[in-house]
């Protein structure tokens, strides 16, 4: 199995080839003017039509469109509009957040922290900081619950896939776990709670998530908790349980930065951020329209193409604010991730990240479904554009990891007693041997 520690990854920087793009490349794309009217709504594209495509698809992720069987659907920009309790939370509490000397957020309750107008009118570092914070605080219900999530290693070489992959890479392996996130705080739909759920520690904690491996059979019962504070200048409190050490053990906060589970994904990086805002510095850099799957057609992601990691899907012309994040810690291996956010639905679009050479090193891009709604049904409470997978790609290696959900991902409400239960340590131990 691929070595889990960032610190092999990258001996493998000496193999950069000459096409890898740079920031230079990146620079100039996001310099360039885009043409007022995209792709049309309802055609299907190929390879020979990526000139047209190009001004929507920065360097980087532009390569992995080109392709001799490319199928590229277009789908008409849809509106997302989070659930009435989150707009009304937004216009009732208005003007109240602000931004502490530290990047902290302070007097912030609920709905969306601040109005996209004032991205222009404050300084790069402070425009990044709010949509920093309005994306940590976009809609998500009580948060969501992944059943049956594939977590899929690949390498170039024609081999032995799985289903609902296809194309020319090899699987090195695949692993499937479960996993649960929970908002505890800032909840737009219970302001007769105080716009918080009734578990035991609401009061310290933001929300928390559950991950437990499942297969194969070396890494199950492995499983995580990870609980993060209201207060954002505490690190995370992350509990994992290791069969092989048949002990709890805390990771530290360094460890957020090394490869999860062999992945191309870091703690950091799941679903394109999952990190703590004050952990990096935050520069905007203004807004592009970006070809993303916004509501995939499939129950199931779909896959093809040479490397085995391209959506054979539809894609929307989306909206988004671009954001430049470098971390605070100077070990870390990272220089620079520049991340697209929705400029609707605040969810990740895509993430460049950047070695310290400036050269791309990872590419991560998720995947959405909105949910369907029946004739004359009325928009259910949790009316949030749906995770399906995502894909994250070592330009450098030329490997990458797909993660999607074989099963449902689904967006539940939540019981006080449930919480306590599903986030309670003892539960990493409790029936093993």
């Amino acid at each position: 199995m691929r070595c889990i520690v960032f610190a092999s990854i990258l001996l493998l920087a000496t193999g950069v080839s000459a096409d890898t793009p740079g920031r230079d490349d990146l620079n100039g794309w996001l310099g360039a003017a885009q043409p007022e009217q995209g792709p049309a709504a309802g055609s299907t594209l190929g390879q020979a039509d990526l000139p047209q495509l190009a001004p929507f698809l920065p360097p980087g992720y532009r390569e992995e469109f080109d392709i001799p069987d490319l199928v590229l659907e277009i789908q008409a920009t849809a509106p997302y509009q989070p659930h009435p309790a989150y707009l009304e939370a937004s216009a009732k509490f208005a003007g109240q957040a602000t931004l502490a000397a530290n990047g902290s957020l302070e007097n912030y309750t609920a709905g969306r922290p601040f109005d996209p107008a004032q991205f222009a009118a404050a300084p790069p570092d402070q425009a990044g900081l709010m949509l920093a914070w309005n994306h940590v605080h976009r809609w998500q219900y009580f948060g969501y619950k992944v059943d049956g999530l594939v977590m899929a290693y690949l390498r170039s070489g024609a081999g032995t896939l799985m289903p609902g992959v296809g194309g020319g890479a090899h699987l090195d392996r695949s692993m499937m776990q479960n996993y649960h996130r929970v908002y505890l705080n800032h909840l737009a739909m219970l302001p007769e709670n105080g716009y918080h759920v009734g578990a035991s520690d609401y009061g310290k904690r933001f929300y928390k998530d559950y991950m437990e491996f499942l297969d194969p059979r070396d890494v199950a019962g492995t499983a995580f908790i990870i609980e993060r504070s209201l207060d954002a200048t505490e690190e995370d409190q992350v509990n994992s349980f290791l069969p092989t050490e048949r002990r709890v053990r805390r990771l530290s906060a360094q460890e957020r930065a090394d490869s999860f589970m062999g992945s191309e994904y870091t703690l950091d990086d799941l679903e394109g951020f999952s990190g703590r805002v004050l952990d990096f510095t935050w520069n905007y850099l203004g807004e592009r329209r970006l070809l993303v799957v916004a509501d995939s057609k499939h129950d199931q992601l779909q896959f093809y193409g040479p490397e085995s990691r391209l959506p054979r899907d539809r894609f929307q012309l989306r909206r988004c604010h671009v954001v430049e994040l470098k971390p605070h810690w100077a070990g870390h291996p990272y220089g620079a991730k520049v991340l697209f956010i929705d400029a609707e639905t605040y969810n990740p679009a895509l993430a460049l990240i950047f070695n310290r050479e400036q050269k791309l090193w990872k590419v991560i891009y998720p995947a959405y479904k909105w949910p369907a709604l029946a004739p004359g049904e009325t928009p259910e409470l949790t009316q949030i554009p749906v995770w399906r997978g995502s894909v994250a790609l070592d330009r450098i290696a030329n490997t990458s990891t797909l993660a999607f959900s074989t099963g449902g991902s689904s967006y539940v409400a939540m019981k006080d007693a449930d919480v306590d239960r599903l986030f309670n340590t003892s539960r990493l131990t409790s029936g093993r041997k």
